[in-house]
């Protein structure tokens, strides 16, 4: 007998364990057992889920069990599709779910705020050389007009306020 462990053939194991192997096939697989021991612990683990299967018993079907089943299918109907959509977004949800994506969103901002710092525009010589260039204009234009001034008679106490 080829072992079903090794050619990959567990249905043997759990026939042999559910008990539906013939008189045959369970001589050859019991003889198969005693010399593999990878075989037995594994019949063996088989054995106890079908024992255990064994003394499991479903628990009792309440009398009125299809009565509320189909009141709530009814009710599900009946639901808006806005009901439908809010209602994994439940209250008590709410209180757990709220927190955890503000929380998620404050991390992710931190982020691009960490990752991406604001720009700052290096110095340039040419912003200070414009403004050096305005104040020697305005200095000559200031000049040309005090020569207007001193040009013109009677206009001496202008120039001195200057």
């Amino acid at each position: 007998m080829n072992c079903p462990m090794e050619s990959h053939n567990p249905e043997m194991l759990v026939a042999y364990a559910a008990g539906q192997l013939n008189q045959e096939a369970l001589a050859a697989f019991e003889k198969h057992l005693s010399g593999c021991p990878a075989c037995s612990a594994t019949a063996a683990d088989q054995m106890a889920v079908w024992q255990a299967l064994d003394v499991w018993e479903a628990p009792s079907v309440p009398s009125d069990f299809d009565r509320r089943l189909y009141s709530r299918i009814g009710a599900e109907q009946r639901l808006t599709w806005w009901e439908r959509l809010a209602r994994p977004f439940h209250p008590l949800m709410l209180r757990r779910i709220l927190p955890l994506t503000a929380t998620a969103a404050l991390l992710l901002m931190a982020g691009l705020i960490l990752e991406r710092p604001a720009a700052v525009a290096p110095a340039t010589k040419g912003a200070e050389s414009v403004r050096a260039e305005q104040v020697e204009r305005t200095l000559d234009d200031l000049e040309l007009l005090g020569q207007f001034s001193a040009a013109r008679p009677g206009t001496q106490e202008y120039r001195d306020a200057m």
